[in-house]
């Protein structure tokens, strides 16, 4: 028996022996480096800060980049294959370890030092050769690991800083992401998975998980950096709890829309700011069969709808869009949705619809894994424009109507003195709506004070924005602009507006409405199923395909879906301005954010005679200068 298995090995070794001369040779052929990689020569002792004893783990055999010195380095191919001739003593070694593996397994760790993520053998090197023929993904490992001095001008070891800062209480281990945005994302995303698990279900090998999901998605062909991909996979399906290896593959193959999205981050998505007229050029078959007749539609609500708040807005569109395009569309709804039971609940209910029109963005994960998996539902979420793949967004132009609210409120004032109230976000909170009401009063009253004020308004109780009224008041404001709240009560307000521009008096209350900015969601629903219709909503799978980005419909005053709304309290002629405004920005002819515009922090932000991206605005999270912040 034991003679038997020698000659196996040895049979063995003479394959991994031509293996290592093949590759060997062609590499170096090509210029390249033939034999592993050595840690000697990518570090310099006096460029090390310090060395940190690890626990013992299974580490990746991809990973496994080469040995400390130079010396081991003579004996194996790039890709760890033995180079000596058989009846060496090397030969005999590898033999008799091939010999163990094949009975009983190599079960000893090998020692390594951990550099810059990767390993590199100090015991083990003829172990690590075995197992890497035999295909094995993991071996056992004793780590030391190496600290760089951080250099800000080598990106390895400033992201390689912020990975040390994520392995403090980060879950995976030597995970390597491309950025430190990233490694930031991931711990964000751990916390909220690891808040969703019942505490008993907390205690998991997170180490494992990661090198199981490595195991499928080496199969993938993706090109996505591992950790990556990684990354991606949690935010679409959560941690692996036990799903099996065809799972795991599965899921990849449907996920691999979004990790070929994300090998270019640097791509901005794309704004479709009109609504589509026309439908895009099509083949004989889809034009013999155009335009549809009929279109089968879910809406899906996040739960907590009633007749007239914000989610209810949705269904009142929902329902003036049924009534606009009558038997030509078949409407449904869902309700109760919650992030946790939302793709179960799509999955059920979704599947088989031609559209699916999600309205809130706190839905938008369970979304995307749906669109994933259902391609042939065109998916739209209510979000701003997101990196996702198959995961349209519709937003509005929302900085319109309130810029056009600024304007109102700075011919309105007597005092020089207007405020915006808004919730206090602790993190990100975009500015375009504030930025905007603030240059709209300065346009008409250059020398007017605008505060913005957030002290004790809490985005979880509407009530609070009494706070904002009173604190107004006390910095001597008679105007302001404030989110709609339980005990605001005077005649004017438009039932569907959720904010508006209000007049007050010395006593501490809002005296007059005033003017309002307002979505309209007939409109709006009725456009996006009318251009489904007629195949013009064709247009975002056509530039998915041609391109690894997605698209946001980003539509604002001039296709109807906001409008801005006035009492009666300007003279004519200052009414007149304002309508003629509204008017070139419906036309495109003006830009609320021309520069120059100048932040907080002193950085030009809009140059002379130039206006703001379209992009820049959606993604805006700075603030003008003059703004005054009570917060």
């Amino acid at each position: 028996m034991q003679a038997s298995s020698n000659q196996l090995a040895r049979l063995e070794y003479e394959r991994a022996l031509r293996q290592g001369r093949r590759e060997y040779s062609v590499r170096t052929a090509q210029g390249e480096r033939g034999t592993i990689a050595v840690l000697e020569e990518l570090t310099e002792e006096s460029r090390i800060m310090a060395y940190m004893k690890q626990p013992t783990r299974e580490i990746s055999m991809t990973r496994v980049a080469g040995t400390y010195t130079s010396g081991r380095a003579r004996s194996f191919s790039a890709g760890y294959m033995p180079l000596h001739d058989e009846g060496t003593e090397f030969a005999g070694k590898w033999i008799a370890l091939c010999v163990s593996h094949m009975q009983e397994g190599l079960r000893d760790p090998i020692q390594v030092y951990e550099y810059l993520w990767n390993y590199y053998v100090i015991e083990g090197n003829k172990r690590v050769s075995v197992l890497k023929y035999f295909g094995a993904p993991s071996v056992r490992a004793e780590i030391t690991r190496m600290i760089p001095q951080l250099d800000q001008n080598d990106p390895n070891t400033a992201t390689y800083y912020a990975y040390l800062r994520y392995d403090q209480e980060g879950l995976f281990k030597n995970i390597r992401l491309s950025s430190a945005e990233r490694y930031e994302a991931l711990r964000a995303t751990e916390q909220a998975l690891l808040e969703a698990l019942p505490e008993a279900e907390r205690e998991i090998n997170f180490n494992a998980m990661y090198l199981r999901f490595e195991s499928a998605y080496l199969q993938s062909g993706s090109a996505l950096p591992l950790g990556d991909a990684f990354l991606e996979y949690l935010k679409v399906y959560g941690f692996i709890l036990g799903e099996m290896l065809s799972t795991l593959t599965e899921r990849i193959r449907d996920l691999k829309p979004q990790l070929v999205l994300m090998e270019h981050p640097e791509k901005e998505p794309t704004l479709l700011l009109d609504v589509q007229q026309e439908a895009p050029p099509a083949g004989l078959m889809t034009r013999l069969f155009s335009p549809r007749r009929t279109a089968d539609v879910l809406f899906a609500y996040e739960a907590g709808r009633t007749e007239h708040n914000w989610i209810g807005a949705h269904e009142k569109g929902r329902q003036e869009m049924q009534q606009a395009l009558a038997d030509d569309v078949a409407s449904g709804i869902l309700d109760d949705l919650t992030p946790d039971n939302a793709y179960e609940q799509l999955s059920r209910h979704a599947a088989g619809k031609d559209l699916l029109i999600v309205t809130s963005s706190r839905l938008a994960q369970a979304a995307l894994r749906f669109s994933l998996e259902n391609p042939d539902c065109m998916t739209l979420v209510y979000s701003r424009v997101r990196q996702d793949a198959r995961l349209n967004t519709y937003y509005g132009r929302y900085y319109e109507p309130v810029f056009l609210c600024g304007v109102a409120a700075g011919l309105a004032t007597q005092e020089g003195r207007v405020a915006y109230i808004t919730p206090q976000v602790r993190s990100g909170r975009h500015t375009s709506d504030i930025n905007a009401f603030a240059l709209g009063v300065r346009s008409v009253r250059p020398e007017a004070e605008v505060y913005l004020i957030m002290r004790d308004v809490s985005p979880f109780d509407p009530a609070s924005c009494e706070h904002g009224i009173r604190q107004a008041v006390e910095l001597g404001c008679d105007i302001a602009h404030t989110p709609d709240y339980p005990g605001l009560s005077m005649v004017g307000p438009p039932a569907w507006s959720f904010s508006f521009l209000l007049r007050l008096h010395a006593l501490g209350a809002p005296s007059e409405y005033l003017a309002s900015p307002e979505w309209n969601w007939g409109t709006y629903y009725t456009e996006i199923v009318r251009s489904y219709l007629s195949n013009s909503l064709d247009t975002l799978r056509l530039i998915g395909r041609r391109d690894p980005t997605v698209t946001g419909f980003w539509w604002g005053l001039a296709s109807g879906v906001l409008t801005f709304k006035t009492g009666r309290f300007l003279h004519p002629t200052a009414n007149n301005l304002l309508q003629y405004l509204r008017s070139s920005i419906q036309l495109g002819r003006f830009n609320p954010f021309h520069g120059p515009i100048t932040d907080k922090e002193g950085i030009l932000r809009v140059h002379e005679h130039s206006d703001l991206r379209p992009y820049d605005i959606l993604y805006m999270d700075w603030l003008a200068d003059f703004i005054q912040v009570v917060d």
